[in-house]
């Protein structure tokens, strides 16, 4: 499998926080970058990639109060 670059993640994380900002945001851009940084890194074992990003998510709506989602 052909890894991304850094200059296609960092294009990537440019259009996902105008998507953030405009759409959704009470989600921290921290999240969004961490969201990508750990499926960038475990690209290629998915399945920890997705284990790692649920926990992400987990951890993020653990710390929310429920107005703000």
């Amino acid at each position: 499998m052909m890894k991304k670059s850094n200059v296609e993640v960092e294009e990537l994380i440019g259009v996902l926080e105008e998507i953030r900002k405009e759409k959704y945001p009470e989600i921290p851009e921290t999240l969004i970058r961490e969201i990508v940084a750990t499926e960038f890194e475990q690209q290629d074992d998915r399945a920890q990639a997705r284990k790692n990003t649920k926990k992400l998510i987990d951890e993020f709506l653990k710390n929310v109060k429920p107005k703000e989602v």
